[in-house]
């Protein structure tokens, strides 16, 4: 009997070690778990979001991004000038704003193809501008409203010629080809005399374009010059336009984000290049950054954002500025910062020593190199000058003339923003005595007060913002199944817990009733002890 106690209590010994174990290592576990579970939950969850946010043909946004369901518009104030005689003698434009002018911009891929692996994608994007009569106001039919504007051919061939004399001049050519170049800029400069620096044309043709009949004559006695001096390629095209209403961009190639979400939607090529051609340094031609509807995953409001703006040919940054919400979605807010256009160290490549500073010289990547310099509307965070110089603009502030991007920070969408831009056009007073013996300077076409002038032409905004219905369909799909996620991995946390918590209380009622029964035994064994002894004694 003693020797079946010991084998007993042996036995006993070890399921209570094993039961304390195997309890102490689960309570460890889930405590472990507990206080480190929302780092391993966030690491989980944002692996699962990065698979999903891929721009992959299955992707979870993808069809999203290819036709977006969401409104977007383009608004269009123009400047209408109201003194255009008095302008052109030197008095101060007096300008009118005239707007907004709205419209729906449709934004479709095409031509979709996927490298083998899926991390990058090559596409073509069609963009077309149909106007909106409902969000416009009534007045104003753009193809019956008129507006007399800078009248930029004008101004571009007159600065052309300029800069096309004084290279002549200064070079080493035949005197047979230069006696033919300007000759032809001499044409030209007799023609341009017959145009005035303001024409008035409706709102649809300055924006959508128009036959010009200086453009065209020009093409044509550039014709006429190529066949004289057959190695001579010219191309101008006698049709002006701001704004195509219909366009073509191919091809683009971006990352898909894909085995590396830190690339997601960043450009690899636009139309065909890597590089734009015409800015002042190496920094200033790259293509960095995304389109500006996408970023990665795991966006922070501590660091910039890059996005390459095709409007203005160029890339830029903007800035962490709090947080927001978009219909029940929080959101990072992004501002341009106050310096992006301002004539600093930084990016000088993009910018003109010439002019005050809050301007960007657009004239090396625009046709016939056509003065033309874009700002924020009102000239936002410029030289004060550009204001004084023309009466009629009102002083600028960040609501209403800043842009903004608002980045859901978990999935890198943009769920709302407001990029807005102005179109300007420096006049200059030129003077130059030509091979023929034209002379031509202020008094031949314009004399604007100071020898220079920034006309403001229009200035636009790009805007869209996420709809309630998409909005509920976003926060279903992300924060429902994100949310899901994080409750199964807590839920399993708190039932290893349940089951450490349970061995600890099993354990517990086996060591009382050990106890119980020890007591007992010893009980036992005392009187066993006792009624021996009685025998013995007896």
């Amino acid at each position: 009997l003693m020797e079946g106690g010991r084998v007993q209590k042996t036995c006993c010994r070890r399921c209570c070690t094993a039961t304390l174990v195997v309890g102490l290592f689960v309570s460890v576990s889930a405590c472990v778990g507990l206080g480190l579970g929302w780092n391993y939950i966030n690491a989980f969850v944002k692996s699962y979001v990065q698979s999903q946010v891929a721009l992959t043909p299955d992707g979870a946004g993808t069809s999203q991004w290819i036709s977006s369901s969401n409104p977007l518009y383009a608004k269009f104030t123009f400047f209408c000038v109201n003194n255009t005689e008095q302008a052109e003698r030197g008095a101060t434009p007096i300008v009118e704003e005239v707007g907004p002018f709205v419209y729906n911009e449709n934004r479709t891929k095409f031509n979709l193809f996927w490298n083998q692996d899926q991390t990058v994608v090559r596409y073509s994007l069609n963009v077309t501008y149909n106007f909106n009569s409902i969000l416009t106001d009534p007045s104003l039919d753009p193809t019956k409203r008129t507006c007399s504007s800078i009248n930029i051919p004008l101004v571009a061939l007159v600065n052309l010629v300029h800069s096309v004399y004084n290279k002549v001049e200064n070079s080493s050519v035949s005197i047979f080809i230069k006696d033919m170049v300007l000759g032809f800029l001499d044409e030209v400069l007799q023609e341009a005399q017959k145009y005035k620096l303001f024409e008035t044309h409706t709102i649809d043709e300055l924006l959508f374009g128009y036959n010009n009949s200086l453009l065209w004559f020009v093409n044509r006695t550039v014709a006429q010059l190529e066949e004289k001096i057959p190695f001579l390629h010219l191309s101008v095209d006698s049709h002006f336009s701001l704004q195509n209403r219909t366009s073509v961009q191919d091809p683009i190639q971006i990352y898909t984000g894909k085995g590396n979400s830190s690339l997601t939607g960043q450009y690899i090529m636009w139309e065909g290049q890597t590089t734009i051609g015409g800015w002042g340094s190496p920094a200033a031609r790259m293509i960095d950054g995304t389109d500006g509807t996408i970023f990665y995953p795991g966006v922070t409001d501590k660091k910039n954002l890059t996005l390459f703006v095709t409007q203005i040919y160029r890339s830029g940054h903007v800035s962490p500025n709090g947080t927001s919400s978009q219909q029940g979605i929080p959101v990072n807010h992004y501002v341009i910062p106050t310096d992006e256009l301002q004539n600093t160290t930084l990016d000088q490549g993009f910018y003109s020593s010439n002019v005050p500073t809050g301007v960007l010289n657009m004239s090396c990547v625009s046709p016939l190199g056509a003065p033309i310099f874009a700002s924020m509307p009102h000239f936002l965070n410029g030289d004060p000058d550009y204001r004084v110089n023309v009466t009629g603009i009102s002083e600028p502030n960040e609501t209403s003339h800043g842009s903004f991007v608002d980045v859901e920070p978990f999935t890198g969408a943009v769920v709302g923003a407001a990029r807005r831009l102005q179109i300007n056009v420096l006049v200059r007073n030129y003077n130059a005595s030509l091979a023929s013996g034209l002379f031509w300077n202020a008094s031949g076409f314009w004399n604007v007060s100071g020898g220079w002038l920034m006309v403001p032409v229009f200035w636009a905004t790009e805007e869209g913002n996420i709809t309630a219905e998409l909005a509920n369909e976003f926060k279903n799909k992300v924060f429902g199944v994100t949310t899901g996620i994080s409750w199964a991995v807590i839920g399993l946390i708190i039932l290893f817990g349940c089951v450490g918590v349970l061995c600890l209380l099993c354990l517990s009622v086996h060591a009382v009733r050990s106890l119980k029964a020890r007591g007992t035994q010893r009980q036992l064994t005392i009187n066993a002890d006792q009624s021996l002894q009685h025998l013995l004694d007896d």
